[in-house]
Order: structure tokens, then C-alpha cells, then sequence
């Protein structure tokens, strides 16, 4: 079972730094407020759309070559930013805070996303495809 997309260094390091994050807040109580405040915003978006860009290429025909393309990414993000900035805190103002930072947070793992995993591995595709058709 190939792991391209999670070993990516953009995913694999999201992941690490998030688990780092909540173990140093949770287990060690210790808090950075920038970091509490901004941190998981911006990695949100890289972990959620690598790990599912990882299990639709263990199952897609194609697999490696699988991407998300850039609408996907657009409104996975704006999905984050509206419940996550808009709903939630409308209903529980305890819990969640609207943020324009957070928002920046998303757009800029979004775009951390698109260019430096979808928009390469399309690229890998289209290359590959352009040398089946030259054989």
C-alpha cells in the first residue's frame, strides 16, 4: 500500500506538528497563545485533503496519479471557513469564535495544499500520459 501523498512533507509535517501541538496542550498543559489560536487553522486544511486524497488513490483506477483539483480545494476550504467562522459560532459562542485570521489560516493551507501536492501531481500526470502517447 503505497503512502506517496501522507509521506508528502507538507502532509507528513502537518500531522506531526498537529499531534505535537495538542500533546504539549493537553498532556503538558503548556499553551503558546499564537499557536493555540492559529496553529490548527492552518493545518487543518493540508490534513484533511491529503488524507483524503491518500484513500481515493488506494482505491481509484489510477491511483498516484489521483488529484484534487483546485475546486475541490476552493470549496473544501470555504466549507472550513464558513462552518468553522460563520455557523458554529452563531450557535455555541463559548466554544467557537469567528476569526479573520483563522480564515487567512485556511485559505493559505489551501493554497500550501494546491500547489505543492494537486497542482504537482497533475502535472506528473499529464506528463505520464504525453509519454503513453508518444510510444
Amino acid at each position: 500500500m503505497n503512502l506517496k501523498t501522507l509521506k508528502h512533507p507538507l502532509i507528513f509535517g502537518s500531522i506531526l506538528l498537529f499531534l505535537a501541538h495538542q500533546i504539549i496542550e493537553k498532556v503538558f498543559n503548556y499553551s503558546v497563545p499564537i499557536l493555540h489560536a492559529y496553529l490548527d487553522d492552518l493545518l487543518c486544511i493540508p490534513i484533511v485533503l491529503g488524507i483524503g486524497t491518500q484513500i481515493i488513490q488506494w482505491i481509484h483506477p489510477i491511483k498516484d496519479f489521483y488529484y484534487l483539483d483546485k475546486n475541490v480545494v476552493i470549496t473544501t476550504t470555504l466549507f472550513f471557513t464558513i462552518l468553522f467562522e460563520a455557523i458554529l459560532p452563531l450557535i455555541n459562542l463559548e466554544l467557537y469564535t469567528a476569526d479573520w485570521i483563522d480564515i487567512l489560516m485556511y485559505g493559505i493551507g489551501g493554497t500550501l495544499f494546491y500547489h505543492l501536492i494537486s497542482k504537482k501531481v497533475k502535472t506528473e500526470y499529464i506528463i505520464f500520459l504525453q509519454g503513453l502517447e508518444n510510444d
